[in-house]
């Protein structure tokens, strides 16, 4: 008896998860929105899975202090100041040419860029801001889609040792929104909004944090949680397991944590006075910055 084997590129994976997975990863369509050390690694995943379609969304080009941990970038991007879309696009067709890419080097924070998301039928958030976590949790409730929100956190101490930290949420359609998981914070997604407002309460003493002062950040922290958000796809697109909602990823320790959620009956996100899956039938959220006040 003559044994035939696929010959496939993504023979080992079809192994692991059959045909009928390997053919959802193939027709699925991922925007991945934040190509930093999450996200590019991210991209760089989907295209090892053999993801259909790929959307990257990031408005932010390369710089040197990237290098340390931006999958695919070069010394060249930084120089060239190489958008990280582009970039992000250029490593999935390095892997993979079948992989459709279509690089969107602009904020998610735009209309016409949220909008365009639509089609995606799975979202990714790599992102650093309140604002664009609100605004990928409301295209997830109102379309309904599968969001994958990812975080990572390293804090220093003078003294005492290192905590390196991180995040992977899961919203599922009909499930808790991001808010529910208390994934961002709706006043300081306002204030992000409204630049004028906060440049106004830090002069005035009111936030005390040092928005330009670099964080801290290291790619195998990175790797970890973009692996763990990776499988959280393939259990969306596979069936592997269910979901988990969120996933606290402790590295000190080394512990992860799974927390199980259920939605907030009155959230505002996602509750009675929410455009849960009304779709087009509701407008896109609203971005515009608030014009100051005039001065007299």
């Amino acid at each position: 008896m003559t044994i035939t084997r696929d010959t496939d590129r993504h023979d080992r994976q079809v192994r692991a998860f059959g045909q009928d997975g390997q053919r959802r990863l193939n027709s699925t369509t991922a925007a991945v929105i934040g190509l930093g050390g999450i996200g590019s690694l991210l991209v760089q995943g989907l295209a090892h899975l053999g993801i259909g379609r790929l959307i990257t969304v990031d408005p932010d080009r390369v710089e040197p202090t990237n290098l340390n941990r931006l999958a695919g970038a070069t010394s060249t991007d930084a120089r060239d100041g190489t958008t990280k879309a582009e970039v992000a696009a250029r490593t999935a067709a390095h892997i993979d040419q079948d992989i459709s890419v279509h690089a969107v080097p602009a904020s998610v924070l735009d209309t016409g860029v949220w909008s365009s998301l639509r089609c995606a039928d799975l979202i990714f958030g790599a992102v650093d801001g309140h604002a664009p976590r609100w605004a990928l949790n409301v295209l997830a409730v109102q379309y309904p889609r599968p969001y994958i929100d990812t975080g990572a956190e390293i804090t220093t101490r003078p003294t005492g040792p290192l905590d390196v930290s991180g995040h992977v949420a899961t919203v599922m359609p009909g499930g808790p929104c991001l808010l529910c998981l208390s994934g961002y914070d709706p006043a300081a997604a306002s204030m992000e909004l409204d630049p004028v407002l906060t440049a106004a309460k830090r002069s005035a003493g009111y936030l005390r944090d040092a928005p330009d002062e670099p964080t801290p950040s290291v790619i195998f922290l990175n790797q970890t949680i973009a692996g763990i958000a990776l499988g959280e796809a393939l259990n969306l697109l596979t069936g592997w397991h269910p979901p988990r909602p969120y996933t606290l990823i402790d590295l000190a320790g080394p512990a992860l944590t799974p927390i199980d959620a259920d939605p907030q009956p009155d959230c505002p996100a996602c509750g009675p006075d929410s455009p849960r899956g009304e779709g087009d039938a509701a407008p896109p959220p609203h971005f515009s910055t608030p014009a100051p006040p005039p001065h007299h």
